[in-house]
């Protein structure tokens, strides 16, 4: 498993609290730079957002899913409702 800087780890925090508040959210590393991690942090780039969503997916925390675009969104690794069927 590669080694993740503080800095991936503080924007993982971010986005996790982020889909913890919003479980429905969704979106795209451009998208979740601009609204989800700039709301608290101004000035991270997108592939330090990547390398946080990569930890987040690695450690199952998110998933992600193409588009028929090729568009690649992330969102919370368990769909809300999941929870309430088991």
């Amino acid at each position: 498993m590669p080694a993740y800087t503080e800095r991936t780890i503080v924007i993982a925090g971010i986005i996790e609290r982020y889909v913890t508040d919003h479980p429905r959210a969704a979106d795209t590393p451009e998208g979740i730079r601009s609204w989800w991690v700039a709301r608290q942090r101004f000035g991270d780039s997108v592939d330090e957002v990547q390398k946080a969503l990569d930890y987040l997916v690695a450690r199952r925390r998110l998933a992600s899913s193409v588009l028929p675009d090729g568009t690649i969104i992330f969102r919370a690794a368990r769909a809300p409702d999941a929870e309430e069927k088991e």
